[in-house]
């Protein structure tokens, strides 16, 4: 099925993809007939974060079978973070929502996130489970959302799960953390302190069955603490609303110097 020429896609599908050769062609198949049986109008959007595998070559491939898939490809390695910009920056549909190769929900589940759209600015995935979480992931989880539910005032329940994202949300808002996996935490933060409409839905999560799970790193759980903090002692130093405006690291940084 191709999409025509000069439609704005409904949905940017974004999948970011780090040696994802053995996932891809599954991924995609699923989405793809999903969306038609949803009857939204899609584009895929692969960012290959300098994949070591053949996962360049193959995304290439599949974009040339079907004109709705786009590749970029990085040359250093930028983590989700970074491809999550970079997807920003070159999505062109309506909304972008990130669904990791390996999926990590059930795709059935997908029009749980269609039918909140309407009323919503970004529709918030709660996942069902964290049964493939040891004790140590699963702690370091629920650490995270108490302090950004408690430093921030933040009354959902999740996030670092999927969700749903009006574009011009995201292109109003200045990503800083991109380096750490705060990033998903700080847009939602942001966007709700600048008025925009948070909506949770209830997703059904499915294991994943190949790769290996990142978030667990120790350099990226300290990493993301840090961030965490510097966004903390901004919004108590400036203000909440100072805090999540695009300049205010700049301005964060002139009143240090004064």
């Amino acid at each position: 099925m191709k999409s025509d020429a000069g439609v704005r896609p409904q949905w940017t599908i974004f999948i970011p993809a780090y040696n994802e050769a053995g996932n891809l062609p599954t991924c995609l198949e699923q989405l793809t007939a999903e969306a038609a049986r949803l009857g939204v109008t899609v584009e895929f959007l692969i960012v290959n974060d300098a994949s070591r595998d053949e996962t360049g070559p193959l995304a290439e491939a599949l974009a040339l079978a079907d004109p709705r898939i786009r590749v970029i490809h990085h040359a250093r390695n930028l983590g989700i973070g970074g491809a999550f910009v970079t997807a920003i920056k070159q999505a062109r549909g309506e909304w972008l929502i990130l669904i990791p190769a390996d999926l990590a929900l059930h795709v059935p589940e997908l029009h749980k996130y269609l039918d909140a759209a309407p009323a919503a600015d970004i529709v918030v995935g709660v996942r069902s489970d964290r049964s493939d979480y040891n004790w140590a992931r699963l702690l370091v989880s629920q650490t995270n959302i108490f302090l950004i539910q408690r430093l921030f005032g933040m009354s959902e329940r999740q996030f670092q799960y999927i969700s749903l994202y009006r574009l011009a949300v995201l292109r109003a808002l200045k990503i800083e953390f991109w380096r750490s996996a705060f990033f998903l935490a700080e847009v939602l933060i942001k966007a709700k302190r600048l008025g925009y409409r948070l909506t949770e839905v209830e997703i059904a999560y499915a294991p994943r069955l190949t790769g290996k799970a990142t978030g667990g790193k120790l350099w990226l759980i300290v990493v993301t603490v840090i961030d965490l903090f510097r966004f903390w002692l901004r919004w108590v130093t400036l203000g909440p609303d100072r805090a999540v405006q695009p300049g205010a690291a700049l301005a964060r940084a002139q009143e240090v110097k004064s």
